[in-house]
């Protein structure tokens, strides 16, 4: 049978999206078009442009291991930093001219009579493919609480993932509700700014120290002349991080101990008010969220004209905010760091496959899949960053790259023989029970706060082991695992 190019979709123009555009340029399948609703590259790093803005994990490892960048002005690079890079990388590979810009995909139905997705765009367009990449994100979908009266307020307001560039805060009342990864960056960066800070807590997080520091000029020379010494840099940060993994497990309990022992000598080395103390002192095991990394946070809490309120948001008025406690916060302007939907994985676009069945339906409980990457039902539809491939303990481009290789081998399969694939519901089955197995020894399920499980407690956000062991499960496709079909018009 002749070899023939699958048209694939790939949603996203983020991390993700690229690392699979580019994967596939590099293998022989350019048939791609890539639809991004914003209006460059970047994905969550176009998105988040709020004040102090940066990558919690080193720039040397955050970025693609076939495109090392030898000029981040830091070891933690900025928001603006990222962002410039992911252009130039897609310029660079030619990804840029086969993205759509400003086009937000709304629905995609598997039409079983031709084995070919229908995408539909916003504005009623529609397309036909062979394949779909789904690389929309985790953390794409910003979420603001559906509190009483916030529609009343006075002032400004928005997320911080919209940061609103046109609201001078200089001067003003500000209270920043949430105190997780956002606000650990914003409160700091804003603090001397404003006039007074009210930041509003739903849960204390472990923050640890980060390790930052500028890359002096030689540096970046060498990096960027002598060959081998940005990879070597690379790797050296890349095992240093791995070598983490076996803090996720309980049997790690008391090294993690031992760490949270660590922290808790900040907060009091950092911290004043002993009350205050108390209010940032986590309740749950280190490691069972991520640890947010800041030089700046405890001392910035400890300031005079920043107060922290522990008792959570009631409702809101037009002058500012009702605690749950009843006390009262006026303000200027509201900040929501109260993060986003990562649980509705592909949400809002409404996913139709085989028989009619409905993917955001079929995952009224948690989503799951077959190495985050295939849904039994769905033939040829990838993702990238699905569920239960989310890193706490190295890089996600890690990850990325290996979902990217593996949907490219699949795709292969596909260019070679026709027809598509479709993993079989016993392979996902036996992956996924296999896999909360895993996580039952984990320091996952000990009653972590956040976004990492469903209410009854089945956890979908991160992987259960060390990023070698993914690239192992991921390294080849099991196509015994795949059901391979013909469609019945082509």
């Amino acid at each position: 049978m002749k070899s023939s190019t699958p048209r694939t979709a790939i949603i996203g123009a983020g991390f993700g999206g690229l690392a699979a555009a580019m994967e596939l340029d590099r293998n022989g399948l350019g048939d791609y078009t890539v639809f991004e609703r914003g209006d460059s590259v970047g994905g969550v790093w176009r998105a988040n442009s709020y004040p102090g803005a940066a990558c919690d994990v080193p720039s040397p490892i955050y970025s693609f291991s076939f495109e090392l960048e030898s000029r981040w002005s830091r070891r933690f690079g900025s928001q603006p930093e990222i962002h410039d890079y992911l252009v130039r990388t897609a310029d660079k590979y030619g990804v840029t001219p086969k993205v759509r810009f400003g086009t937000e995909v709304m629905a995609a139905s598997f039409d079983e009579a031709t084995g070919e997705w229908l995408i539909e765009l916003a504005g009623g367009e529609t397309q036909r493919f062979d394949a779909i990449i789904c690389a929309t994100g985790q953390l794409s979908r910003p979420k603001i609480p559906d509190v009483e009266g916030r529609e009343q307020f006075s002032g400004a307001q928005f997320h911080s993932a919209e940061w609103d560039h046109d609201v001078d805060l200089t001067g003003k009342k500000v209270a920043v509700v949430g105190s997780g990864a956002s606000a650990v960056q914003i409160v700091p960066a804003i603090a001397d700014q404003v006039a007074q800070l009210h930041v509003v807590q739903r849960s204390a997080y472990w923050v640890g120290n980060k390790w930052d520091h500028r890359t002096s000029s030689l540096l970046r020379d060498l990096l960027g002349t002598i060959p081998g010494l940005a990879r070597l840099q690379h790797n050296v940060e890349w095992i240093w991080y791995e070598s983490r993994a076996p803090l996720i497990s309980r049997k790690a309990e008391l090294a993690q101990i031992g760490f949270e022992k660590w922290l808790r000598f900040k907060i009091f080395r950092e911290i004043r008010d002993p009350r205050l103390r108390a209010k940032v002192l986590p309740k749950y095991r280190f490691g069972c969220n991520r640890v947010l990394l800041s030089n700046r946070w405890y001392p910035t809490l400890d300031r005079d004209d920043v107060s922290l309120h522990a008792e959570g948001v009631g409702r809101v008025t037009e002058t500012g905010l009702i605690l749950s406690d009843g006390s009262r916060v006026d303000v200027d302007a509201i900040v929501w760091c109260t993060g986003f939907t990562p649980s509705e994985y592909l949400a809002p676009i409404d996913i139709t496959g085989r028989d009619g069945r409905k993917l955001h339906t079929e995952w009224k409980d948690g989503p799951e899949a077959y190495l985050g990457i295939s849904v039994s039902g769905y033939p040829n539809l990838f993702m990238m960053y699905g569920p239960n491939t989310g890193s706490l303990t190295n890089t996600i481009i890690y990850l990325l790259e290996k979902q990217a290789r593996y949907t490219r081998l699949a795709l292969e399969r596909i260019a070679a023989q026709g027809g598509w694939l479709d993993i079989r519901r016993s392979a996902q089955d036996t992956f996924n029970e296999d896999l909360q197995d895993t996580l039952a020894g984990t320091v996952f399920t000990t009653g972590c706060p956040g976004w990492y499980h469903t209410e009854d407690g089945k956890v979908t956000a991160v992987w259960s082991g060390s990023h070698l062991s993914y690239a192992r499960a991921t390294n080849d496709v099991d196509f015994e695992n795949y059901e391979h079909g013909k469609a019945a018009n082509r």
